[in-house]
């Protein structure tokens, strides 16, 4: 336990940078790792592995944490978004199905629209994550583990098929 599973440095200041654990920790440092500060949302307990974090293309306060808790046989989907810098937190879930969260992301061009990696499709809110809806196209169901945006591409890591990729998505 305590494995650091991702880092997300700030993509507007090279001091700020967001760091998570498998045993469910979030911390943030702002003078380029000196010092850390937990920043953990409240409802996260041990055995909750935050496994991805996205910081904010627009704002160095957002971040956005997937968060898996089939450890402790929860399946239901957690992603818990901030915008003060840790100070609170909201979960971000609705329209999601049952089933672990592997990834979100941020659209580096259109703030507020965000991607979800779950573990039966990919979806898609366009609202900072207030509400999901299944982005499936000709995607077959499978594990979807990350996803990177380059360009206008949408590009799909999968759990045993390799990877999908949705061309020009705007």
């Amino acid at each position: 336990r305590g494995v650091v599973y991702s880092i997300a440095p700030s993509r507007l200041d090279v001091d700020v940078i967001w760091a998570c654990t498998d045993d469910g920790l979030i911390h943030l440092t702002r003078d380029g790792g000196k010092n850390w500060k937990d920043v953990t949302p409240p409802a996260l307990t041990p055995w909750s592995k935050v496994s991805q974090l996205d910081a904010s293309h627009f704002d160095d306060d957002t971040v956005y944490a997937a968060i898996n808790r089939i450890r402790l046989d929860d399946m239901r989907p957690h992603i818990y978004r901030t915008h003060d810098g840790g100070a609170t937190w909201k979960e971000i879930v609705r329209g999601l199905p049952e089933g672990p969260v592997n990834a979100v992301r941020e659209d580096p061009v259109r703030q507020g629209l965000l991607f979800a990696a779950t573990e039966l499709a990919v979806f898609v809110s366009f609202n900072d994550g207030e509400d999901w809806q299944p982005l499936r196209l000709n995607m077959p169901a499978t594990s979807i583990r990350d996803l990177v945006i380059h360009e206008d591409d949408l590009v799909i890591g999968t759990h045993g098929r390799s990877f999908w990729i949705l061309d020009d998505m705007s």
